[in-house]
C-alpha cells in the first residue's frame, strides 16, 4: 500500500503546481492593420481580432504567471494552424526568442525550456504575419488557442491560451473566386 500511495502523492503535488499555472494575451502591437473586435459566437463578448491584411505584421505577447509554490519549466508552446505548412491567412514567424521551423509542418511550435519560478511571470512573443498562400474567406475569422507545455519533476500539464485574438479575414486573404 506505501509502494502506491508516495508515488500518488508525490505526482498530485507536482500535478497542483502545474495547473495552477495562467496564461494571458496582451494587446496586439501591429503594422500594416489595425485591430478591431468580434463578437465571439459562444459567450457573445466582443473580442479583438486582427484584419489579415496584405503585409501585416503584429507581435503578441502571451504573459504566463506561476500561481503555485513550486518552480515549473515551460517546456514547449504550440499554435494550431501558424506553421509554414498552414493554410490560413496568417503565418507565425516567432515564438519566444526563436524563429519558428520552416519544415513544412502544420503548427508552429518551439521549445522554451524556461524555468518560471514561484509568483513569478515570463513574457512569451509570438510574431504573425501576412501569408499571401493562405486563405481566410473575406469576413470569416479564425479562432486559434495556442498552447504551452508546463512541467515539474513530477507532472506535466497543457495550459490553453484561450484568448488570444481572433485572425479576421478579409479581401487580402480570401481565396474565393
Amino acid at each position: 500500500m506505501l509502494v502506491t500511495v508516495v508515488p500518488t502523492a508525490l505526482w498530485w503535488v507536482g500535478h497542483r503546481s502545474v495547473v495552477r499555472v495562467i496564461a494571458a494575451t496582451g494587446v496586439p502591437q501591429c503594422e500594416g492593420t489595425e485591430p478591431t473586435t468580434v463578437r465571439d459566437p459562444i459567450t457573445a463578448f466582443e473580442r479583438v481580432a486582427i484584419p489579415m491584411t496584405e503585409g501585416f505584421a503584429c507581435t503578441l505577447t502571451i504573459r504566463v504567471t506561476n500561481n503555485s509554490d513550486r518552480e515549473v519549466t515551460l517546456d514547449q508552446i504550440s499554435v494550431p494552424v501558424g506553421g509554414p505548412g498552414g493554410g490560413a491567412g496568417f503565418r507565425v514567424t516567432h515564438l519566444g526568442a526563436d524563429a519558428v521551423a520552416a519544415d513544412g509542418d502544420l503548427d508552429a511550435v518551439a521549445d522554451l525550456g524556461e524555468p518560471l519560478e514561484p509568483g513569478a511571470d515570463q513574457l512569451v512573443g509570438m510574431r504573425v504575419v501576412f501569408r499571401k498562400s493562405g486563405c481566410t474567406s473575406a469576413g470569416g475569422h479564425m479562432w486559434v488557442e495556442p498552447t504551452i507545455v508546463v512541467s515539474d519533476l513530477l507532472a506535466s500539464h497543457t495550459l490553453i491560451i484561450a484568448d488570444l485574438p481572433a485572425f479576421l479575414g478579409t479581401a487580402d486573404s480570401s481565396c474565393d473566386t
